[in-house]
């Protein structure tokens, strides 16, 4: 819910979405890159950085090209390019 929110530029909501989902799983990945993605692209840098600190934590693997060759390219452009403004690995 949180990935769709961001697309749609409903940065709020997606945090939201993310903060719920972690309640129920701290250790889900989604959840850290839907809250990486909405806080970087509200310029809310700090819990953006924070966000992708704890996305490592859980996912260390995770890069922005391993994400995008999972597919789905044409629907994650802006969280792909919140990904890159809190600085998370290409």
């Amino acid at each position: 819910m949180g990935q769709a929110f961001v697309e749609l530029g409903r940065f709020d909501d997606a945090i939201v979405a993310g903060k719920k989902a972690l309640r129920q799983n701290f250790f889900f990945p989604q959840a850290y890159r839907c809250l990486v993605a909405a806080f970087a692209l509200l310029g809310r840098d700090a819990e953006a950085r924070e966000a992708a600190a704890r996305l490592l934590e859980v996912d260390p693997t995770f890069t922005i090209s391993r994400r995008l060759a999972r597919g789905g390219a044409s629907n994650m452009k802006l969280s792909i390019e919140g990904f890159r403004k809190a600085g998370l690995p290409e």
